[in-house]
């Protein structure tokens, strides 16, 4: 949004798109300019030029939708958000993503502290250390024939 084709607009332009991004319903807000101003702490006139703004087509935006138009006027104070629902789409992309994260660091945590509260079995730290010595086949079969229970319990 600060990088974009708004660039240069002015503080009252922004400061009424913050407010339309954080208090649009379903694609759709209403926009008192009167009410907008005291809300702001601006003049009328400054909230009225900020929506005409928002409201004219814009050849540099990145969204060609409507021509580039941000807000299209429905009403007496009823405008329509042009891209709401690809704002939407990103943003439940975006919580997504997040969610799968954490999920994710979540079941490695629980995997990381099973593997450190695991015990070893009987002979197990004997095999490791045989087989990492270069021991032969006989001897290893040796190390597990000696960690099974008795041959009438196999």
């Amino acid at each position: 949004m600060y990088k974009g084709s708004l660039v240069g607009a002015g503080f009252n332009v922004f400061a009424v798109w913050n407010y339309v991004i954080t208090n649009t319903h379903f694609g759709v807000i209403e926009l008192n300019p009167k009410l907008l101003a005291a809300i702001l702490g601006g003049e009328i006139g400054e909230v009225e030029s900020a929506i005409e703004f928002l409201c004219k087509p814009d050849a540099e935006s990145r969204s060609k939708d409507e021509e580039g138009r941000r807000l299209v006027k429905e009403g007496q104070f009823q405008y329509r958000v042009v891209n709401w629902a690809e704002y939407q789409k990103l943003r439940s992309e975006d919580e997504l993503r997040e969610y799968n994260r954490r999920k994710q660091a979540e079941y490695r945590a629980k995997q990381r502290a099973k593997l450190k509260s695991a015990k070893a079995l009987p002979g197990e730290a004997a095999f490791v250390k045989l087989k990492g010595d270069g021991a032969t086949e006989e001897a290893l079969s040796a190390q597990v024939d000696s960690m099974l229970p008795e041959a009438g319990q196999q």
